[in-house]
């Protein structure tokens, strides 16, 4: 681990290019998509209640090998 030593009057939070990047891609599919979060916790809601149907149900109803 690096240490670094800045001096700064503002607090500030160092973290991974990966980390960093991962939040850039987020906040595009929340721009692209505002409604994104409500849709993703409808969702596990309806699994959560039971609501879906298997894979195997999914490939016979629309013809998927």
């Amino acid at each position: 681990m690096d240490t670094v030593t800045i001096e700064s009057d503002k607090p500030m939070a160092i973290i991974s290019i990966e980390e960093y990047e991962g939040m850039k891609e987020t906040i595009e599919l929340l721009d692209q998509n505002p409604n994104l979060v409500h849709e993703l916790k409808e969702e596990r809601r309806q699994m959560e209640a039971g609501e879906y149907i298997s894979y195997e149900e999914f490939k016979k109803n629309y013809g998927v090998k």
